[in-house]
């Protein structure tokens, strides 16, 4: 199965945000062209994040809605209150894994499907990812998720790995594949080749640094290959022609240069919360701002100009910065945060 990751990855791709009218937008023209199962948002990190899931699973735009969280009872406490379905991400460092997996086993209890995503593949060998990943299926996970999270695998690498999880483990596996080495497509099909079930794509392959796997050469891939996928080529390109004319309207044509594998500014640049909170994991310094953005990300951008805030005044200029991000749809500038910090200190 392909899934779409369109609308969560495109507000973690580089200088991208969205107000809920554009993820409602992209959810449906994601929908026309045949993806039945998507991945739709962070709940966590933002109340609007709460809505357009509420929306998305309320008018059935997909057959499967998931919503992405930490391995924490209250993230799996507001995925569930919108009714999608629950996806969990292991922490980058591997520690607490009983605190980790009862989460799982918690998650499990909500009658929703549970997929857990043991991140990061090439950081660990492949018999350690296999270990957390036959843990997590046994704690109730549906769905097991190996993402290269930060692209550094090859085809020969991916293909093994997928390789020993079928054989290890009964449940679904799904491959998420980032494009930062140019290699996000030809992973996803060494993935499937040796035994994925499911393949996260996106429009252009927007996403977190320089993205993911790009839908259109991996759905026209399969059907070289004889293989009906059930997307519309057709009304995929009209999907595409609508999120490039976004693109050009928020970010501009220097956008897809900046984009490009391997020696792109993206590829530097973070945007999830998440990620800038492990510096040594993801080593890129640049950041990107909106509803995703965490503290990690606001005091290290303060730190570096020499500002100092406590952290209620922290707390509520992450709150600042995500609300503008929303209501605007446009990302927020350092210089931005800076004069908002002024305000916050005085």
């Amino acid at each position: 199965m392909i899934t779409d990751d369109t609308l969560r990855e495109g507000l973690q791709a580089p200088g991208i945000s969205f107000t809920i009218e554009e993820k409602l937008f992209l959810a449906r023209i994601v929908s026309s062209y045949g993806i039945k199962c998507a991945l739709v948002s962070y709940p966590s990190a933002h109340t609007s994040e709460i809505k357009i899931t509420e929306k998305i699973v309320s008018d059935k735009i997909f057959r499967e809605v998931f919503a992405l969280g930490r391995t924490l009872k209250s993230d799996i406490d507001i995925i569930d209150s919108t009714g999608a379905n629950i996806s969990l991400h292991l922490p980058f460092r591997l520690e607490n894994l009983d605190r980790i997996f009862e989460a799982v086993k918690y998650a499990s209890t909500k009658g929703k499907i549970v997929e857990v995503s043991v991140v990061d593949v090439m950081k660990n060998t492949p018999d350690e990812i296999i270990k957390i990943a036959r843990m997590a299926e046994s704690a109730g996970a549906d769905i097991i998720q190996l993402p290269d999270t930060t692209g550094s695998g090859t085809p020969k690498q991916i293909g093994r790995l997928f390789s020993m999880a079928r054989s290890a483990i009964k449940c679904e596996i799904d491959a998420h594949c980032h494009n930062d080495r140019g290699l996000s497509v030809a992973n996803a099909i060494a993935a499937l080749e040796n035994g994925a079930d499911r393949i996260d794509t996106t429009i252009f392959g927007i996403g977190e640094r320089n993205g993911i796997t790009d839908v259109a050469p991996i759905n026209r891939a399969l059907e070289m290959d004889g293989i009906d996928t059930g997307l519309d080529s057709n009304s995929m390109r009209k999907a595409y022609e609508s999120v490039l004319e976004i693109i050009l309207r928020k970010v501009g044509p220097e956008f897809f240069m900046d984009n490009f594998p391997v020696n792109g500014r993206n590829i530097y640049t973070n945007t999830a919360g998440t990620h800038v909170a492990y510096s040594d994991v993801f080593t890129g310094k640049e950041m990107s701002f909106n509803v995703y953005a965490g503290k990690s990300m606001i005091n290290a951008l303060l730190k570096s100009n020499g500002i100092n805030l406590d952290e209620s005044a922290t707390t509520s200029l992450l709150k600042e910065v995500k609300d503008r991000a929303v209501i605007s749809g446009k990302c927020i500038t350092p210089g931005d945060i800076i004069k908002m910090a002024g305000e916050f200190s005085a």
